[in-house]
């Protein structure tokens, strides 16, 4: 049964999908929330007259009220970073500080599968989701990808579901339990707002900390980090990667280790995705699935019908014998490596957008080996030129268009212009979606 939140009083930071979601959980269980936001009604958008007219107070321009009045819980919206002073404030006055996330895991007691890491948790959400399905299994996929979970409660625990779950989820996520936790990578992510690679690994691994050995946690044996944090978890484990695990990718198969043998279960010739990385996500996907007892036959007619993400290494068409690839989901320098080495032939990146704390000076090496060219654009620009001084043949531009015409003007018939930015989207665009569409739409004007 679901908690019953009847005279609980909520205050919600951040009137966003999470905030909403969480809100109108909040008030199908019987609770009271106040959503507060810095932003102006205006701002905000529609949705503002849509909730006061649900019953809904709002706070706007400010935190004032959630930071005075006496609440129950506190739930904060994974884009908010809290000040120290404003987490020591509600602790004091004993008010749980929680995610949107540990308010759903509250609130849900069937099976729930969580896919975390640095890169392609939204190919494996959606990989695992179709297999489940497949199989016959009542599934939904929700956090990262489309819908919060809180928007599907309450319900029986009849369904299974498969969250996809970000590091800003976990900062204020605490006793979250699911039944299977997959831990695909942890590269240097999100460094501005973690501080440094440990943290930022930690917070992932924080979803098997209540794991016991009923559940399962499935993490890459070839990333250093989680080799070793994961080894002491008392959740009962199954590894992938390209070596040593109990599923192997090896030259574009994945095969399941036994004792004294390997079995082969599914090769990449028979599906539609690109690159290694993505065996690894479907390895990944094959772990879940045995541990749900489904038969191979069915997993892999599932992958053999898979389709490209929109916004991973999508490939778009070609033009004047020269292909487009949208990968505008990349927003760290590992994702667009990872986008480089799955295109064939002679690449011309488009690189740029709001960079994080990375390094950019390895791109000097791709240079005139896997790249014919590199083209930067946005707020990128400046640390690109400041960490590659003696690059000359990077060209640069102010933004996505004329980065596309500056690539096409290099392209020549078999090259591909591939966006994958390596950078967040919000110099210029609301979100990576957004970002990607508008690519789409200036190659589509191309033709």
């Amino acid at each position: 049964m679901p908690p019953d939140y009847s005279g609980k009083r909520f205050g919600i930071l951040g009137i966003g999908k999470s905030g909403i979601a969480a809100a109108r959980l909040i008030q199908r269980l019987g609770g009271i929330a106040l959503l507060s936001d810095v932003k102006s009604s205006e701002q905000i958008g529609p949705v503002v007259e849509q909730l006061t007219l649900d019953g809904f107070t709002l706070e706007l321009g400010g935190h004032r009220r959630v930071l005075t009045e006496k609440f129950d819980f506190v739930v904060v919206s994974p884009g908010i970073t809290l000040d120290r002073d404003w987490i020591d404030t509600w602790s004091s006055r004993g008010i749980p500080v929680i995610s949107e996330l540990e308010l759903a895991s509250l609130c849900y007691n069937g099976k729930w599968i969580a896919v975390t890491g640095s890169n392609g948790k939204t190919t494996t959400v959606t990989l695992i989701t179709d297999i489940l399905r497949s199989a016959g299994i009542q599934v939904q996929s929700a956090g990262n990808i489309g819908k919060a979970w809180s928007d599907f409660l309450p319900q029986d625990g009849n369904s299974v579901f498969v969250i996809e779950v970000s590091s800003f989820q976990m900062e204020h996520t605490h006793t979250a339990r699911p039944s299977v936790a997959v831990f695909l990578n942890v590269l240097e992510n999100h460094l501005e707002r973690h501080g440094d690679l440990i943290t930022y690994g930690l917070l992932k691994l924080k979803l098997a900390a209540n794991c016991g050995p009923e559940d399962v946690i499935v993490y890459n044996a070839d990333d250093t980090f989680l080799s070793e944090h994961c080894r002491s978890l008392k959740a009962t484990k199954v590894t992938f990667g390209r070596t040593c695990a109990d599923f192997v990718v090896h030259n574009g198969v994945i095969y399941r280790q036994h004792s004294q043998s390997a079995e082969k279960v599914f090769s990449g010739s028979e599906w539609k995705l690109i690159g290694d990385h993505n065996l690894l996500n479907a390895s990944a996907a094959l772990a879940v699935s045995q541990c749900f007892g489904i038969n191979d036959s069915i997993a892999q007619r599932s992958l053999r019908a898979a389709t490209p993400v929109e916004h991973r290494i999508e490939f778009l068409g070609m033009i004047d014998g020269v292909s487009y690839i949208n990968d505008s989901k990349s927003t760290n320098l590992a994702a667009t490596v990872t986008a480089i080495s799955a295109v064939k032939g002679s690449i011309i990146l488009l690189f740029g957008g709001r960079p994080k704390q990375e390094n950019f000076s390895s791109l000097g090496d791709l240079l005139g080996k896997d790249l014919k060219g590199l083209i930067v654009f946005g707020e990128a620009t400046e640390k690109v030129k400041n960490e590659l001084p003696d690059a000359l043949s990077i060209e640069y531009c102010s933004n996505l268009e004329e980065a596309l015409h500056a690539g096409r003007r290099l392209a020549s018939e078999g090259d591909s212009i591939l966006l994958s930015p390596g950078c967040a989207s919000y110099d210029q665009y609301q979100n990576f979606e957004q970002r990607g569409i508008h690519f789409k739409t200036l190659v589509r004007n191309l033709k």
